[in-house]
């Protein structure tokens, strides 16, 4: 096993180290209003929102934020490998933050500014970004999606499409790509998945379900970007899908370019999106 990690470790080392150049074109900054600090017991979680696919839907979290709704709410719900799921812990909100939504699970027709990562990819036609989020793309249909990937963030929902409320949930283990074009996804973390990742689970067989969560399962807080002080945003840099580093990558996955592999006989190999994503970089000024 140490021989395997040196290896992996020595293939993303060999990669070219990330420019520095802030050309737009290789680089997506967020704006303030779509940054979302979560702190919990161990840390803070930074989450990226998104309204490509589901608009309302991150409206509504937004707004929720702006609330302060989910200070003091737990993740009450956190199954091992697969999901970390909050909100109003299945209390009922008769108040109109918590009116059901419509089901936002995919955007018609695909931008323009749309890039393909694998033409004949897993679990969908094809795969690729749109601005810093991964999607999946089926051009015979003129649709996208965004792809549940690890750190992905999305609405839950009862049985019915449009039941979606005030919970969410964030993917904490390996990608449920059987969810993809069936939940209104809003995002993905950019920073402090490991606290997620730390929280109390619930027995698999109750779904997940915490009875009595506590301190260790506590939102503290969750504020918008544009709700703190200036001093304490943070700014973020991710790499677009062209980016020639990132493309770089792409290429040494796909044919296993690398001395530590000595069979490529299944090369090329089809890229995973999710394995794949594109790198995150703090350039908060310190």
């Amino acid at each position: 096993m140490v021989y395997l990690v040196t290896g992996l470790l020595s293939l993303f080392m060999s990669l070219p180290a990330f420019s520095n150049d802030f050309d737009t074109t290789y680089w997506f900054t967020p704006e303030a209003k779509n940054l979302v600090y979560l702190k919990t017991h161990t840390g803070e979680v930074v989450i990226l929102l998104s309204g490509d696919t589901a608009p309302t839907h991150k409206e509504r979290f937004s707004d929720l934020v702006e609330e302060g709704f989910y200070d003091g709410k737990y993740f009450y719900r956190v199954i091992e490998g697969f999901v970390a799921q909050g909100g109003s812990n299945e209390e009922n909100q008769p108040f109109a933050l918590a009116s059901p939504l419509k089901a936002e699970f995919h955007r018609s027709p695909i931008p323009k500014k749309t890039v393909v990562v694998e033409p004949e990819a897993p679990h969908a036609p094809a795969t690729g970004y749109l601005n810093a989020m991964p999607v999946g793309i089926d051009k015979n249909n003129n649709q996208i999606w965004h792809t549940h990937c690890p750190g992905t963030v999305a609405f839950a929902r009862d049985v019915d499409k449009n039941t979606a409320t005030t919970e969410f949930y964030v993917v904490i283990g390996q990608a449920p790509r059987h969810l993809d074009k069936n939940m209104s996804v809003i995002g993905r973390v950019l920073l402090g998945l490991e606290h997620l990742q730390r929280l109390p689970r619930g027995a698999r067989e109750k779904g997940g379900i915490i009875n009595a969560p506590d301190t260790p399962s506590r939102i503290i807080s969750v504020r918008l970007g544009t709700q703190l002080p200036a001093e304490k945003q943070r700014t973020f840099r991710i790499q677009t899908a062209t980016h020639p580093d990132y493309q770089q990558k792409l290429a040494n996955a796909r044919n296993l370019d690398n001395p530590f592999f000595h069979d490529k006989s299944l090369t090329p190999r089809t890229i995973d999106v999710c394995y794949y994503q594109t790198s995150v970089e703090e350039i908060t000024a310190k």
